[in-house]
């Protein structure tokens, strides 16, 4: 048990760590690139921090717990509004953020699109290529829209990273972020392990390690790359990292995972969490579209919530 907690304390200062490099690295390469900040957080930090759900739930499947990969990818999306929000409100009062609507509301247009498969019909292969399709199309919007408009004024970090990041992007720019990330993605690998080390000691079952423990570690990322980007006042990073993870881990990762032959998932186990899913996404639009700003009480509510529901599962699962 004690090893556990150790490790589990290692990882989080890789996570923190590599999020620090990861967001300075990135800022720089948007500064040379001339992309706006919110594209960043999109596919440089949202997708890359993304990365940990991805190799979860492929593994999930692969070993024959496909509902550990739809547990994980729901209970990470619900983490990522209400958690992330609340580290990054409560480091530094997001404000100023800028989301075009188009943005915001093929996010939200994504959780529903989503909550319909899952309740009326079973997610099969032709709605994983849908996904998968929905996904690449977003992907290439985003970019048209980026490299078009919405060129916010970048700072420079002073740190190492960012200055060789900045000077040849791609020489050492590119080599750092991907260091970052994968510095990050270690961090939470071994995170997740020795969480479920511990839990396991408690014996604590394992679908609810699926919705709770590994959603949260795999969520870790986004939430350390948050919270370093609040010190530093990116408002569009942290909300763009939000977004980008919510739409990659929906349509990408269940996109890709729904290919498999053994996909497969309880709908009645999940049912309660994909509903709570689809109102914190409509929360989550309301606070953005209404430009409400998100500070110390807007976070602690946040995680109030977040408490709640886990409180929920503890007693629907024990």
């Amino acid at each position: 048990m004690l090893s556990s907690i150790f490790t589990l304390l290692i990882g989080l200062v890789l996570l923190v760590k590599g999020a620090e490099i990861l967001i300075s690295s990135a800022i720089a390469i948007g500064k040379k690139l001339k992309v706006s900040e919110f594209f960043i957080g999109l596919i440089v930090v949202g997708f890359g921090t993304s990365l940990c759900e991805l190799v979860v739930s492929i593994d999930a499947v692969m070993k024959g717990s496909p509902d550990i990969s739809l547990g994980n990818v729901v209970g990470s999306n619900i983490a990522n509004i209400f958690l992330v929000t609340f580290a990054a409100g409560l480091t530094s009062e997001l404000k100023s953020i800028k989301v075009s609507k188009f943005d915001l509301f093929f996010h939200l247009g994504t959780h529903f699109i989503f909550a319909l498969v899952f309740i009326f019909t079973f997610l099969t292969t032709k709605y994983g290529l849908l996904f998968i399709f929905l996904f690449t199309f977003y992907l290439f919007r985003s970019f048209k829209n980026s490299d078009s408009k919405n060129k916010d004024e970048i700072v420079l970090e002073k740190d190492f990273f960012s200055k060789i990041s900045f000077q040849n992007p791609l020489l050492y720019g590119l080599p750092v972020a991907g260091i970052s990330i994968g510095i990050t993605l270690f961090g939470a690998d071994i995170t997740v392990d020795s969480a479920i080390s511990i839990s396991t000691a408690l014996n604590i079952s394992d679908s609810f390690i699926g919705l709770t423990i590994i959603a949260l570690g795999t969520s870790l990322p986004e939430i350390a790359t948050s919270i370093s980007a609040a010190r530093k006042g990116k408002s569009n990073i942290i909300i763009g990292n939000i977004i980008g993870s919510n739409i990659y881990n929906l349509l990408l990762i269940l996109g890709f995972t729904s290919l498999f032959n053994s996909f497969s998932y309880n709908k009645e186990v999940l049912s309660d969490d994909v509903y709570f899913l689809s109102v914190a996404a409509i929360i989550f639009t309301l606070f953005i579209l209404k430009k409400i700003g998100i500070g110390r009480k807007v976070s602690i509510a946040c995680f109030l919530i977040y408490l709640m529901y886990i409180g929920n599962l503890y007693l629907t699962n024990f």
